[in-house]
């Protein structure tokens, strides 16, 4: 069916592109700041348009058909490609600026990358306020929603909507309480082999290699506790005989707030990969792009190699560590 693009307003491929991301109504509507009557009657009028339902109501939201899967793509590019255009060189007044960003993000990236940004904003842009929270495994829809802005994870979300860059590679170290009557330095692997291991909560563990390198090296640890937090290791690590693996950079910092040895480890381990990740909506967004830049930069080089400049079409496979 031919289509006179006069017909089309501009804004219902907005609010398509929002009821596509997050499936339900209410949340499209909330993501707009429109009323969910408005974002029901501005479907009605693209589905006369396009000659399609594009959405299938179920019990656990909206299904897009075939033809709306078919358009997704276009339509968020030419919204790419007109954000683009408008927002080009602008630019904010931080010490005017107000606004709330929530970032979801691991615990080893916080203390790295949070203060020199948290400093920035105390000093530069009053208005800023910054939640982090901890990271779930549908941090993908959350950024689709809008409900939050940026996350930081070992984890890259193969697909177009949502923009991938890479925070470089960290290597890991054991950590043990100081003067461990057991190591003798440097640690050896028939040492290592010996000594019980602090572990990470089963729903974390999938965000290190630490378990695959035990698999694949046929190494049988003893893991008597579980920690839900990695914030949690170093203290435990201090009052008792376990050990445990910490991404480096993160063990430098807390280190010193702890009476604890690093030990390099005496077994081949891959490097750890980690990715920072926006929705494409936000790629032109001034304010967004603010502090996406001050995160990449504040990315310390014991992390790896600073990365690239931005660029909006880099997107990475997924494939987790």
């Amino acid at each position: 069916m031919a289509i006179n693009l006069r017909t089309i307003d501009l804004n219902l491929l907005v609010i398509f592109e929002a009821l596509y991301a997050t499936k339900n109504t209410s949340r499209a509507a909330e993501r707009l700041g429109m009323s969910q009557p408005a974002v029901s009657n501005a479907l009605a009028r693209l589905r006369d348009l396009i000659g399609d339902p594009l959405f299938v109501r179920q019990s656990r939201g909206l299904k897009p058909t075939m033809k709306a899967q078919e358009v997704i793509g276009p339509v968020r590019e030419a919204l790419s490609v007109i954000g683009r255009q408008f927002v080009a060189g602008s630019s904010i007044d931080l010490s005017t600026y107000r606004r709330q960003f929530r970032i979801v993000i691991t615990d080893p990236y916080e203390p790295i990358m949070m203060p020199p940004i948290v400093r920035v904003v105390a000093a530069e842009a009053p208005g800023v306020e910054i939640e982090c929270i901890q990271p779930t495994a549908g941090f993908a829809e959350l950024l689709r929603e809008g409900s939050i802005d940026l996350a930081c994870s070992v984890f890259p979300v193969d697909t177009t909507d949502l923009v991938v860059k890479s925070l470089g590679q960290t290597d890991f170290v054991i950590v043990s309480r100081r003067d461990h009557p057991a190591i003798t330095k440097p640690l050896d692997r028939a040492t290592f082999l010996t000594l019980p291991q602090i572990t990470i909560g089963r729903e974390l563990r999938g965000m290190t290699g630490i378990e695959k390198v035990h698999v694949t090296q046929n190494i049988n640890r003893r893991t008597p506790y579980a920690a839900a937090k990695i914030w949690s290791i170093p203290p435990m690590v201090e009052r008792t005989d376990l050990i445990a693996f910490l991404p480096r950079r993160f063990a430098e910092e807390v280190a010193g707030n702890f009476h604890l040895d690093l030990h390099e480890i005496p077994i081949e381990m891959e490097l750890q990969h980690g990715y920072i990740m926006w929705h494409v909506n936000s790629e032109h967004d001034p304010g967004h792009r603010w502090l996406r830049e001050s995160m990449l930069q504040a990315i310390h080089p014991g992390w790896g190699a600073r990365p690239e400049p931005i660029q909006s079409t880099d997107h990475v496979a997924a494939t987790p560590a």
